[in-house]
């Protein structure tokens, strides 16, 4: 005490501002060596609330949090040291600024994200992926903007003249890529009603073909030739699109034109023998198959026939249906009844009698060339 009594005002201000520096010192250091330990921390508490098992040092916010730490002990020693009142000022505006940027980092970095327990609520009844990475993306670009107004506003600055520019320039861009933005709009339209999905097979207009993927701004095809077709979903949303992988069951569809020769029990045997041939195969619907007499044309007695085939595998189809044939083609050499094909008889009737045959005659003989 006597040595502090002897000391004079300013040694005393001048040890004072020292030891504050000293404090000041030690207070960055000690944040700079637990900058690791409070990230780990901090990252642990989230993950366990997430159930999550992803490593602290793995997430991108743990590189954030380590600044964030560092710069809040930097504020806190600046604030222990005997600085001036602009510089507190100044350090407080870059505070809250870091705080903005950091709060929306977490955000972005640990809610916006697939496998939060909040995203997986609203993902819930949504299946697509794509869907679900678009939604994310945007509420990231929302949460950066109200972060970027929020802190010109901390700064002190008008933004009304700013929004009104943003959107006279939206509008400008909007207007020169009218075609980009329908396209992503009717992206945005498949992804959410689902017409179709990767791996089915869709006719679009004159192209039809395997989906390979969907994007916001097309949709690559690839078809029976092995070509791959991208297509812009503008395109799409305005074509017929028919999916075929949607189909419970494929149509088979034929007609046997039998010889005008054919009696009528012969044809009503055949009907009833072909229907009961068809029933009896397991990959056809038995309630679908109807097989009538339908038609007497110019040349043929017609058959008609219907089925359903219980299967939506175009190439196993086509298997299918090369079965029907040959039982149908099996059905009539049994029977021995002969396809019909169009023919046309020529009658030609002579309208020359035997006097205008002489006459004819003697006239083609004078005028043959001597």
């Amino acid at each position: 005490m006597d040595f502090l009594s002897n000391l004079s005002r300013e040694q005393l201000v001048h040890i004072v501002k020292v030891f504050d520096i000293q404090i000041a010192i030690v207070l960055v250091v000690l944040c700079y060596l637990t900058k690791s330990i409070f990230a780990k921390f901090v990252l642990g508490v989230i993950f366990k609330f997430q159930k999550r098992k992803e490593k602290a040092k793995d997430s991108k916010m743990f590189k954030s949090l380590e600044m964030m730490y560092m710069f809040f002990g930097i504020f806190l020693a600046i604030k222990i040291l005997p600085v001036g009142a602009q510089l507190q000022y100044v350090m407080r505006k870059i505070l809250k600024i870091a705080i903005i940027i950091f709060v929306t980092k977490f955000i972005t970095t640990v809610i916006f994200v697939k496998d939060s327990k909040i995203m997986k609520k609203i993902f819930a009844k949504s299946s697509n992926e794509t869907v679900n990475d678009f939604i994310c993306k945007v509420l990231d670009v929302l949460a950066w903007i109200v972060s970027f107004f929020i802190i010109f506003a901390e700064l002190g600055y008008d933004l009304s003249g700013l929004i009104t520019g943003l959107g006279l320039g939206t509008a400008i861009i909007s207007l020169a890529a009218q075609d980009t933005v329908k396209s992503l709009l009717s992206g945005v339209s498949i992804l959410t009603d689902k017409p179709f999905v990767i791996g089915d097979w869709i006719s679009v207009g004159n192209y039809a073909g395997t989906v390979l993927n969907i994007t916001f701004r097309s949709t690559r095809i690839r078809c029976a030739d092995n070509s791959i077709v991208t297509i812009p979903n503008s395109v799409i949303t305005a074509e017929y699109v028919i999916n075929w992988n949607q189909l419970t069951s494929r149509r088979f569809e034929c007609k046997l034109n039998l010889g005008l020769e054919e009696t009528s029990e012969k044809i009503k045997k055949l009907t009833r023998e072909i229907k009961m041939v068809l029933c009896n195969k397991e990959y056809i619907d038995e309630d679908t198959v109807y097989v009538v007499f339908n038609n007497i044309s110019s040349y043929s007695s017609d058959i008609k026939i219907i089925l359903y085939v219980k299967e939506t595998d175009y190439f196993k189809y086509l298997r299918y249906q090369e079965d029907i044939y040959c039982s149908l083609l099996n059905i009539l050499e049994k029977e021995n009844i002969e396809l019909a094909y169009p023919t046309e008889t020529v009658h030609v009737k002579n309208v020359l009698d035997s006097g205008n045959a002489e006459i004819l005659k003697e006239s083609i003989n004078k005028n043959e060339p001597k």
